[in-house]
């Protein structure tokens, strides 16, 4: 790992009327610093671990506290010679954070992160909102969320609705980043091929249930991204459109083909170690597998012939150059997953000695009929947004499909990451363990293939059913055990990003081209880091984007577009019906976040401009 560089000091000047907070933050910085390479200079406004209130702690006016019952979190003023976060940015100025709403939205805000700080409202949402839907029926149901939690975080229900939010944040400067919210939903079980067919390497034919009536359904969904792509163009042409490839195909697909990939990732370790006495993986989660080495001939030759009928050496050989495509006498993970492919693991798998995982893992004829499908969707629409310039991102789902995304991700990432900006852009959820070699793997790649490298980089939204799955399974968790653990993959995956080809003109294919990365957080902290070190590296700030979801953090998005950042608010649309199920599963995934300090902070800031636009005085 690189040298961490711990903080020299930490401000303490703003933070006199919350001391515990102050110990917290101190304790945290003293164990680790924030990231590898992002190194301190001089005092920080807020540390990276935890959003303690922000430098110029609000100052509310006693009429303020008493009206909405609310308590300063400082009462001493800014030092004068209080040095500002990174860029010379004040992220508590109310006027700025919520120029762009009226008194009611403001109103609004407030009530939903008030509400979504009860916890037992937010572990019971899902079940009062069933409830609701019995008693008062669907339609009432709907038309009262529609007013409430629906328009706060939702921009509409189709295109025509969300041109004009759409149109209304470009006024300020803000992007949209258009996704439609309806998804499809994890069921919390794996997808397990029954018992192989002798001769047929895969699943038994006769045993699978595809639903082909779901193909119309997910043609249907390809042409709502498609008309979303066109609304980025017409409302925010610097914006992007936000595509969930769950929704392209059946689901249960997407978990074989994740189940494929696994076992293609799994033979690399096996045929690489010694069988006798190298570890067991099968349980391990699949991004922490370590792929770091390389395998020779003789290696793979006689690790090979355990596991596949092969008729003589020779064909062993020719397997071996096939692969060696560096000519270098050795086998890289690059290497190997460039000539395994998904499509061709079947002539693979029917040579297997054992009729094991592996054999099992094959994709069948008709599965990869369905694949084909999915990808000829996907091509569709990625052509559209190269043709109109419309930049696409590609939603990191749940983790037994996440592997399936990946690898088409990344084939489309080949295709339409040539011109003279990226297009496709990969979702990393670095809460997921060993994600930040994951990163480092396809910085390389786009750099060997000859492709711009662009990523959107989130700490993960599935953390709660990702452990629960995991323990149900009896498998290792694929979760960082700690929050510090995923703040510093945050933090050294985002670095990793910003350092590639840094300073580079960069070329037509983007080989050698800056990487391009939105920081998707409402971390203030991390915010502030990625700023600084940005500078420090003298990378162009036009390449780097900020993200947060419509409805919070105004404060961070609207101060970063102010002052000349390119800040995005993430727009989720679709049928209120299928949109309201999505983002109640989303309030529960996310329940510590709406309790942070940071979301206290936003809350005040609501207060306090609500207090300043309704007083006389």
């Amino acid at each position: 790992q690189p040298n961490r560089v711990p903080p020299r000091r930490a401000v303490a000047a703003n933070m006199a009327g919350s001391s515990k907070l102050l110990r917290v933050s101190q304790q945290l910085v003293s164990q680790r610093s924030a990231c590898a390479g992002f190194r301190h200079q001089g005092r920080l406004a807020a540390t990276s671990f935890a959003q303690p209130p922000a430098s110029g702690s609000l100052l509310l006016r006693p009429s303020t506290q008493a009206l909405f019952g609310v308590r300063s979190f400082s009462s001493q003023t800014k030092a004068e010679d209080e040095v500002l976060p990174a860029g010379g940015l004040d992220f508590t100025d109310g006027q700025i954070a919520f120029g762009s709403k009226s008194t009611f939205e403001l109103f609004r805000g407030w009530l939903i992160l008030q509400t979504c700080a009860v916890g037992w409202i937010v572990r019971n949402c899902d079940s009062l909102y069933n409830m609701s839907i019995k008693i008062l029926r669907p339609y009432i149901t709907h038309e009262i969320l529609r007013y409430g939690l629906f328009n706060h975080f939702c921009a509409g229900e189709n295109v025509k609705e969300i041109i004009p939010r759409m149109e209304h944040l470009r006024t300020y400067g803000v992007g949209g980043i258009l996704d439609y919210a309806a998804e499809a939903k994890d069921d919390g079980e794996p997808i397990k091929a029954p018992k192989a067919e002798e001769s047929t390497a895969g699943a038994s034919l006769t045993a699978r249930n595809y639903d082909y009536s779901g193909e119309k359904h997910c043609d249907a969904n390809a042409l709502i991204f498609m008309d979303a792509i066109r609304a980025v163009k017409d409302a925010t042409p610097d914006g992007f459109a936000a595509i969930k490839l769950s929704g392209l195909c059946d689901p249960r697909l997407m978990e074989r083909m994740a189940s494929c990939l696994i076992q293609i990732t799994r033979l690399f370790w096996k045929i690489s170690h010694d069988p006798a006495t190298s570890k067991d993986i099968s349980k391990s989660p699949y991004y922490a597998i370590d792929r770091s080495f390389t395998v020779d001939r003789d290696t793979f030759k006689s690790n090979w012939i355990k596991f596949f009928n092969v008729d003589d050496d020779a064909d062993v050989q020719k397997m071996f150059d096939k692969i060696d495509t560096d000519k270098d006498g050795v086998i890289s993970y690059l290497e190997w997953t460039e000539n395994i492919k998904l499509s061709g693991i079947n002539d693979i798998a029917s040579s297997c000695i054992h009729r094991g995982p592996m054999f099992q893992a094959a994709l069948i004829d008709e599965e990869l009929q369905l694949y084909f499908n999915l990808v000829d969707r996907v091509h569709r629409i990625l052509g559209l947004a190269q043709e109109l310039g419309v930049r696409v991102m590609v939603d990191a789902e749940w983790i037994d499909i996440q592997p399936a995304i990946d690898h088409l991700v990344l084939t489309l990432q080949r295709k339409y990451n040539k011109g003279d900006q990226p297009i496709v852009f990969q979702t990393y959820q670095t809460y997921l363990e060993g994600m930040h070699q994951s990163v480092l793997r396809d910085l390389a790649r786009s750099q060997r293939q000859g492709w711009y490298f662009g990523a959107k980089v989130v700490r993960g939204a599935y953390m709660v059913s990702e452990r629960e799955k995991a323990r149900n399974r009896g498998v290792e968790s694929p979760i960082n055990d700690t929050y510090e653990d995923t703040e510093n993959n945050y933090h050294d995956t985002i670095e990793s990003i910003l350092s590639h080809n840094v300073g580079n003109k960069g070329s037509e294919t983007g080989k050698d081209s800056e990487a391009e990365v939105l920081v998707a957080s409402h971390n203030r902290g991390s915010i502030e880091l990625v700023i600084r070190r940005a500078e420090e590296l003298g990378k162009d700030k036009k390449g780097i984007y900020f993200g947060q979801l419509m409805g919070m953090a105004d404060n961070l998005t609207f101060k970063l577009s102010k002052n000349g950042y390119k800040a995005y608010k993430y727009v989720p649309y679709g049928p209120i019906n299928e949109v309201v199920p999505y983002l109640i599963r989303r309030t529960q995934e996310n329940s510590a976040i709406l309790g942070s300090p940071g979301v206290q902070e936003e809350r005040a800031m609501l207060r306090q401009e609500l207090r300043r636009r309704i007083s006389p005085f």
